[in-house]
């Protein structure tokens, strides 16, 4: 919430240049055969919905004439921990988008076959059984003219009994829940994405 007009429109202009570094942690379906990737596929409007809709679409040859207006994407996606969620496989992984699409988040995960837990839309209505969809904007860095704003949020996930009592672990690669040690693993995002450790898609 800015204070004054200025700070308003100052904060602003970081996010049209693309200044901001933002931060999501969020539970995908499935384990992550790679520890780290880039995913640079375009999104668009989805044509194929109802035109109240606001579903968006990742360009594919499969999707090429069904994808309206599409535009640059890219996210980048870091595996933190694997584990079962109702005995079905999970990971915990960090998000940084590098663009700021509609749904994109929620769209890269799905299109490289790792659905967000709990995202109806874009698990073709077939996630139903979560409480919630696990999608969690975490960290926000707005480097102002007189001041770094650096806003983090609590990790909401192993807080939640609901959660918990349906999760099992398996493997963890870095350790997140605190506040020190998730700047640790945006430390880790951020560096330059080595071909040998890095996939990726589109």
């Amino acid at each position: 919430m800015a204070l004054n007009k200025s700070a308003a429109a100052a904060a602003g202009r970081l996010f049209e240049k693309r200044l901001t570094n933002k931060y999501y942690l969020a539970i995908v379906r499935g384990h992550l055969s790679f520890k780290m990737c880039d995913i640079k596929y375009p999104l668009g409007s989805d044509r194929t919905s109802p035109d109240t809709s606001h579903k968006m679409l990742a360009l594919t040859e499969a999707t090429r004439t069904s994808c309206g207006s599409p535009r640059s994407a890219e996210t980048r996606l870091l595996v933190l921990e694997s584990g079962y969620y109702e005995d079905n496989p999970v990971t915990v992984v960090v998000l940084k988008p590098l663009t700021g699409r509609r749904h994109q988040l929620r769209v890269h995960c799905s299109v490289i076959g790792h659905t967000i837990l709990g995202d109806y839309t874009y698990s073709n209505r077939q996630d139903t059984s979560p409480h919630r969809m696990f999608l969690h904007a975490t960290r926000l860095v707005l480097p102002l003219p007189n001041e770094l704003l650096d806003i983090q949020t609590i990790e909401p996930f192993f807080s939640d009994n609901q959660f918990t009592s349906k999760w099992t672990p398996l493997s963890k690669k870095y350790n997140y829940c605190e506040k020190q040690d998730f700047i640790k693993v945006c430390d880790v995002i951020d560096k330059t994405c080595e071909i040998n450790e890095c996939k990726v898609f589109g």
